[in-house]
């Protein structure tokens, strides 16, 4: 065996991830209106610098042609603020004549830079058609930005959409409330809210559901509703889903142990592409944990992680060539695929590289060099190619 004592293969834990997306569904609109007092509620909020302060005192003695020509100037030079408040403006027909396109163009601009009542402003003009075709969809994802940025107008149309029956809007609000993005953070509204979603077939409350009752996060803990929920959702095609739902069966933890069934929901996350669940099989085989121990198995899972983007697995699947576990020993191989764990920032792969050099004469190295630039050529195009897909 080769320096068994000092190279490191992983043998961590498996992963649990919980689901986090942001899409929109439809809703009706509500009537259009801009409330006078919003320029005064965003200078409120906002830190007014010199010239800004200029503007907003205008404003404030009706003097909207030189608050016009100041927030002008500063919105010109980047200010959020004097965009937002231009387009509140053009909004709302003070000192210009109403023009709702200009004030999507300023609000448009704000609204990039972070302002969350810009955001929410974008949201009303879609929502009406209002100096843009209206479009409900777009709209709502303007409300989401500006209830997570803390807009409690924007919390409040978000919630009216959830409680109206909308089932993305009821599935982003849990995510909100588990984030404590836009309002306080409250597990067991999430519960809420994420099982009425998944109880009409939202696939995402269903992982967040399930993932839930599996913390016992906002909802006593149950395994057993965990499984049930996860099993739906692997049904469906989530890979997070069969893989949580693997560690359970592997665990026995609200079902009973099975590891042939484990293995199935492994293979079906990591054939969909999850990448923890193709290192977990590759770990399993290489150890015996739970499955009986197959060297040729384990090889060609860590192997296809490997290609794929998995640092866990090409720290693995070299200290496997290293010591000639399960394959004939092949130090240029190892070498190769612990400089490309290296070169993707894998904290065992400097150590262990510098081990693996030393055995090595210069031949050696050149050749394991050669190699491991090939591997990470085809290991960086599969990244950049649509994320970490398994071949």
């Amino acid at each position: 065996m080769f320096l068994s004592t000092r190279l490191a293969a992983l043998r961590a834990q498996d992963l649990a991830d919980s689901a986090d997306k942001c899409a929109m569904s439809q809703k009706p609109s509500w009537p259009h209106r801009i409330i006078g007092v919003g320029l005064l509620c965003a200078w409120a909020i906002l830190a007014a610098g010199a010239d800004f302060a200029q503007g907003v005192a205008a404003y404030k003695g009706a003097d909207y042609a030189t608050a016009l020509a100041v927030f002008n100037d500063c919105a010109q030079h980047g200010d959020a603020r004097a965009q937002l408040s231009l387009g509140l403006m053009y909004d709302n027909g003070e000192g210009v004549v109403a023009d709702p396109k200009r004030a999507l163009e300023w609000y448009s601009k704000s609204a990039d830079q972070g302002i969350a009542q810009a955001q929410y402003q974008m949201g009303l003009l879609y929502l009406k058609g209002r100096g843009v075709p209206r479009d409900d969809t777009v709209a709502r994802e303007w409300f989401a930005r500006a209830a997570e940025g803390g807009d409690q107008n924007a919390v409040a149309r978000y919630r009216q959409f959830a409680e109206d029956g909308d089932i993305e809007a009821q599935y982003n609000l849990a995510l909100m409330y588990l984030r404590g993005s836009g309002l306080a953070r409250d597990p067991a509204a999430a519960a809420g809210w994420l099982q009425r979603a998944s109880g009409r077939g939202h696939l995402g409350a269903m992982f967040g559901y399930a993932r839930l009752y599996e913390t016992g996060r906002g909802i006593a803990r149950s395994y057993r509703e965990a499984a049930n929920w996860y099993e739906r959702a692997a049904s469906q095609g989530d890979a997070k889903a069969a893989f949580n739902l693997a560690g359970l069966l592997r665990a026995g933890q609200g079902v009973p142990q099975d590891a042939a069934k484990a293995e199935h929901y492994y293979a079906m996350a990591a054939e969909h592409g999850y990448l923890p669940a193709a290192f977990t099989l590759g770990r399993l085989y290489a150890t015996g944990e739970t499955l009986s121990k197959d060297p040729k198995r384990a090889l060609e899972w860590y192997t296809r992680a490997a290609q794929a983007g998995s640092t866990d697995a090409q720290i693995n699947l070299g200290y496997l060539y290293a010591e000639g576990d399960g394959v004939a020993q092949d130090l240029e191989a190892a070498y190769a695929w612990f400089y490309t764990a290296q070169q993707l920032d894998h904290p065992l792969a400097a150590d262990n590289l510098a081990v693996l050099t030393a055995q090595l004469d210069a031949d050696g190295v050149t050749a394991g060099q050669k190699l491991a630039l090939e591997f990470l050529e085809g290991v960086q195009a599969k990244l950049s190619g649509g994320g970490k897909q398994l071949p």
